[in-house]
């Protein structure tokens, strides 16, 4: 078992070219924009339960003005997770308009470790985890997140080594581990081909593990 903890999030996304980076932007856009529609109705809804007292009627002005707050809770309500709709109809747009709008699909990783599915990832983002095993007398396996290429294999200050990896769905890793090399892997060098999930080698018990991914620039 392990704990991840991220160390930070910078945006990786170039505006100035046409990539499926600024499509899937739009993809989100339009779901945010459904969900805000969404919560304002049911805003409107809720109010219209709400019997007046005749006493005091509301002019064109007042009616403009609470329209526009409700245009602004609605946003704020979609900007801190609303009830999860626009994840639902973006989900549901990727998936059936992602492959013909140049959208990348991301699969889930096989690695670096066992708790991989607790890491939520954005390839548009360039991101660092510090996992620290909770098993602290065992060695712990390390493995490819996904199928590319080996560029770097080096070991630092001596017990330490790196590996960077150019994967084939367009992102890069960079693992950094207190450990080493198995008898299975100590062939691995620069320019092997890894497949998802492959053994990397065995982080030493107690030690954390430093993960980076990001867009490949290359």
């Amino acid at each position: 078992m392990s704990e991840i903890h991220k160390l930070s999030q910078n945006k990786f996304i170039d505006l100035n070219k046409p990539t499926s980076a600024n499509t899937d932007e739009k993809l989100r856009e339009v779901a945010d924009l459904y969900e805000k529609y969404f919560i304002k109705e049911m805003m409107k809804n809720m109010k219209s339960t709400v019997v007046e007292s005749g006493l005091i009627k509301k002019n064109n002005a007042e009616k403009i003005f609470e329209d526009q707050l409700d245009d602004q809770y609605s946003s704020e309500w979609n900007k801190r997770g609303g009830f999860g709709i626009s994840d639902m109809i973006y989900d549901q747009l990727k998936t059936k308009l992602g492959d013909q709008l140049g959208v990348q699909q991301l699969q889930p990783p096989q690695g670096p470790t066992d708790l991989q599915q607790k890491i939520q990832l954005n390839p548009l983002d360039s991101s660092s985890y510090k996992i620290q095993f909770e098993d602290e007398k065992a060695a712990q396996s390390v493995h490819s997140p996904w199928a590319g290429t080996l560029l770097h294999k080096n070991r630092i200050d001596g017990d330490n080594l790196s590996y960077r990896i150019k994967h084939d769905n367009g992102l890069e890793s960079l693992i950094m581990i207190q450990g080493g090399a198995t008898e299975e892997t100590r062939h691995l060098s620069p320019g092997d081909v890894l497949s998802a999930g492959q053994t990397l080698g065995k982080a030493q018990p107690g030690r954390p593990m430093i993960w980076t991914v990001k867009k490949s620039v290359s």
